[in-house]
């Protein structure tokens, strides 16, 4: 038990351990707390201090609120929509970033469906070593979690190795396009002659913003958004090598290739 299955990327396929489901909002930092998970474990109770505990814990608030907000705003993760089959026609309007006007081009979802990876986390309750009984933290708890966690003998199924591919996708209502991968999770943003997918990655960044052009019926793009776009792009691959040579053609629609006006709406 208290299996860790960072950086280790399953052999083989396995079907799901039986047992009892368990639910709780991975949103919400009271329950982390509630399952001592990462900084809330008795483990670390002589490590941090109570203020330092609060600072993690607001952390985790901030992040987790902006995460949760961002997914409902744009992928339609809401209980209420969830549990209310009234509000669903309303879903197209809710989630569709062109039909509320808001600046965003559609979604484009990367991912590989070929490396065993568990989706099925198991935890049971410690059987506290006698041994530690008499221990105590700081806090006066045992310094055992409570809990023992099983990260890697549970149901494994296609995926990257850390996402499994059907949870890699945005609800059907939300608009966005499926690419393939082959790469494993930590070398996906590598390039191709390193084992990852970088060069595809990259290609379908590009073509993302020139549909997203097309869909706004651009006529030819001003200097001004040119130069957004370019940033935005570069933001995107900070740290990394941009290969010396595009080809730019790729980069816009097969009926504009080789035309003035193909020619000008090039990103790069």
């Amino acid at each position: 038990s208290d299996k860790s299955g960072i950086g280790k990327i399953g052999t083989e396929f396995q079907p799901a351990v039986k047992g009892a489901s368990a639910y709780f909002d991975f949103y919400d930092p009271d329950a982390w707390e509630e399952l001592q998970l990462g900084v809330f474990g008795p483990e670390f109770d002589d490590k941090l201090c109570d203020k330092q505990r609060e600072a993690y814990k607001e952390h985790m608030s901030i992040q987790m609120a902006a995460a949760k907000a961002w997914r409902k705003r744009v992928l339609g993760e809401d209980e209420e929509i969830d549990n209310n089959d009234g509000i669903l026609n309303q879903i197209p309007i809710l989630f569709d970033p062109l039909a509320r006007g808001d600046a965003f081009p559609p979604l484009v979802a990367c991912a590989t469906n070929t490396i065993p990876t568990v989706n099925q986390i198991m935890r049971r309750k410690r059987q506290t070593p006698k041994s530690t009984s008499t221990i105590s933290t700081r806090k006066g708890r045992n310094p055992w979690n409570d809990w023992e966690y099983d990260y890697i003998n549970g149901r494994s199924v296609p995926g990257d190795g850390r996402i499994d591919f059907d949870k890699a996708f945005p609800p059907e209502f939300v608009p966005h396009k499926v690419v393939a991968l082959d790469s494993a999770h930590a070398k996906q943003m590598c390039w191709e002659d390193s084992g990852g997918s970088w060069g595809t990655i990259s290609n379908e960044v590009i073509l993302q913003i020139e549909c997203f052009i097309q869909s706004k019926d651009v006529i030819s793009v001003l200097e001004s958004d040119r130069e957004v776009a370019v940033k935005e792009f570069e933001r995107f691959t900070t740290n990394m090598t941009v290969p010396s040579q595009i080809d730019s053609d790729a980069m816009i629609s097969p009926e504009l290739q080789g035309t003035k006006k193909g020619r000008k709406r090039a990103i790069v």
